[in-house]
């Protein structure tokens, strides 16, 4: 166990090839007997492969600089604006959901409330009609089912 900690933190290196003769050679004898090791070692080798065949994109040239400026030129427009505009700028963006939000649990909750009390009355009504309740009736009355 212990010799697969040493192994296991040499995996890395092992894949770029940093180690030395002599580490690679360890590593390689440990691995071609120990099926725990030789499965990180795969694992390893699966990301490394994902990682390199991962598309490489570049920045346009003057990305940086641009969004250097625009970062600039929005620190100079909260500057020059009173605190109490810029507040309530940000503030109206977080509350634009709300609304919304508020309108669906409503109808959400009015239609649960609703259900209720159908299934309710008509558990009532059934039982006031004089006919025979049993536990099975009850339970499909309230349940709707």
């Amino acid at each position: 166990m212990n010799k697969c900690k040493t192994i296991k933190r040499l995996l890395s290196s092992y894949l770029d090839k940093e180690t030395n003769s002599e580490k690679t050679a360890l590593v390689e004898i440990h691995v071609d007997s120990c099926l725990l090791c030789k499965e990180e070692l795969l694992a390893l080798q699966k990301i490394k492969y994902l990682v390199l065949s991962k598309e490489q994109r570049t920045l346009p040239q003057d990305y940086l600089v641009n969004r250097l400026r625009e970062e600039i030129l929005n620190q100079q427009y909260c500057e020059t604006r009173p605190p109490w505009i810029v507040i309530m700028g940000n503030l109206s963006r977080m509350l634009i959901p709300l609304p919304g939000a508020v309108i669906v649990l409503s109808i959400i909750f009015l239609i649960s409330i609703s259900n209720q009390q159908v299934d309710k009355y008509s558990l009532e009504e059934h039982i006031l009609s004089g006919t025979q309740t049993t536990t099975e009736i009850a339970l499909g009355l309230i349940l709707g089912s």
